[in-house]
């Protein structure tokens, strides 16, 4: 045994075993991780092309800004795929039983902070500026929530600056505190646009039953999107924090990215579910304001522009949709009455 330890690690002098080199960092708390954040990533990417696939097939009437997303989307998560695989190819294929290599850092690893953000701020912005097209009196908010991104994308700017100056495995660790900063700031903007919106939708109560029930569906819709999001983000965050000497957030940070695009494309391709069944209107932008339940403080928003518009109501808005309430029992009466 002493004979291997002496083969793998050199020593000095001929008393205690002294190692020249420092111990070799674990593979499963770096490369491992790594390698399983890649697998699951790989996994939510082809979930990405699908949606793609699925919104180009069937919004192809969407506004320029609106494919602008979708496309800028696409192109980031899949350099940012490519990326990811060559940092598991390179330090499990082409360097393979060369443990050494693990003290230094692949330039795809340290471009890797940078190019998660970007991902994900361009899906911030665009649940950002939904809210703020909903709720103009939330334009605070919403500029807090934007400004967060981009003070994440400068912290992870730093760190990408830094591992690619300081390519050891320790020079890396050792600004691992600034992708810490970043996931905290998401964590933020995250909360802010999601608490902003189901505020609105709270208020946008009428009393009415079946608008309110749309309504819930609404609320329970936005939770959904955002709640992926915030736990991943938390989960890197608490990752990054408790366990500073290792890169296991990494391997979360970068499944981040892909539920982020993959709640931008869900928001986009189920518009057409949710008009279905009376729960938005039709159009561009998804979840963006409320079909029939709103309040007179909430601004108008053109249909042609966001999907779920938020008119002004007046006394007469309600006795209408109170004899349209009727006018729907009614239908359903008529058509049992014509199966029997």
């Amino acid at each position: 045994m002493a004979a291997t330890n002496s083969t793998m690690y050199p020593t000095v002098g001929n008393g205690p075993s002294t190692p020249l080199f420092p111990a070799l960092p674990s593979l499963d708390n770096t490369v491992g991780a790594v390698l399983i954040g890649t697998f699951v990533s790989l996994t939510l990417y082809g979930l990405i092309l699908h949606q793609a696939y699925r919104y180009f097939r069937m919004y192809h009437e969407d506004t320029i800004l609106i494919r602008a997303f979708v496309i800028s989307v696409l192109i980031v998560e899949t350099i940012h795929t490519v990326f990811c695989t060559h940092i598991v190819y390179y330090y499990l294929v082409t360097n393979y039983f060369k443990p050494q290599t693990l003290m230094n850092v692949v330039w795809s690893m340290s471009a890797q902070p940078v190019l998660s953000s970007i991902g994900i701020s361009i899906s911030q912005c665009f649940f950002a500026y939904r809210v703020y097209m909903i709720s103009p009196k939330f334009r605070l908010l919403v500029a807090v929530a934007v400004l967060c991104e981009v003070i994440s994308l400068g912290f992870t700017s730093t760190a990408t600056y830094e591992g690619a100056r300081n390519v050891t495995y320790v020079g890396f660790l050792a600004y691992a505190w600034l992708d810490s900063a970043a996931l905290g700031c998401s964590v933020v903007s995250d909360i802010l646009t999601t608490s902003v919106l189901i505020s609105t939708l709270r208020k946008s109560r009428t009393g009415i039953k079946r608008t309110d029930h749309m309504i819930d569906s609404l609320i329970l819709y936005t939770v959904n999107t955002g709640l992926l999001t915030s736990i991943t983000n938390i989960l890197a965050l608490v990752l990054a924090v408790a366990m500073p000497d290792n890169i296991i957030y990494v391997g979360v940070a970068i499944i981040i990215t892909k539920v982020y695009a993959n709640s931008l494309l869900a928001v986009l391709n189920t518009r057409r579910s949710l008009a279905a069944t009376d729960v938005v209107t039709s159009g561009p932008l998804g979840l963006s304001g409320i079909a029939n339940a709103t309040t007179p403080r909430i601004s108008r928003v053109a249909p042609e522009v966001w999907n779920v518009r938020v008119p002004e109501r007046t006394a007469s808005d309600y006795t209408l949709e109170r004899a349209l309430d009727g006018e729907v029992e009614m239908r359903f009466k008529t058509s049992d009455q014509d199966a029997v």
